[in-house]
């Protein structure tokens, strides 16, 4: 049975829509980002600024306490 183009293109459609209803893309936190973000936790608990400040001041105070911290660096540069 010979397929015209227009059923080949429908059948691949199919199979690519297939294809990623199976898989499902969704970010997965890796294990390096839940070791951080648990040593994090720690650490600002160890300090006392857990509950005492907003996460995202809580995220830079870590990074600057560990030596993560770039002068100038924002992390939107492109190289």
């Amino acid at each position: 049975m010979a397929y015209s183009d227009i059923e080949k293109f429908a059948i691949d459609n199919m199979l690519i829509e297939e294809e990623a209803r199976r898989i499902e893309p969704y970010v997965v936190q890796g294990d390096m980002q839940a070791e951080v973000q648990m040593d994090m936790g720690r650490w600002a608990k160890d300090t006392g600024i857990w509950g005492s400040m907003h996460y995202s001041h809580i995220v830079e105070a870590y990074a600057e306490a560990r030596g993560w911290s770039q002068e100038g660096f924002t992390g939107m540069e492109t190289y």
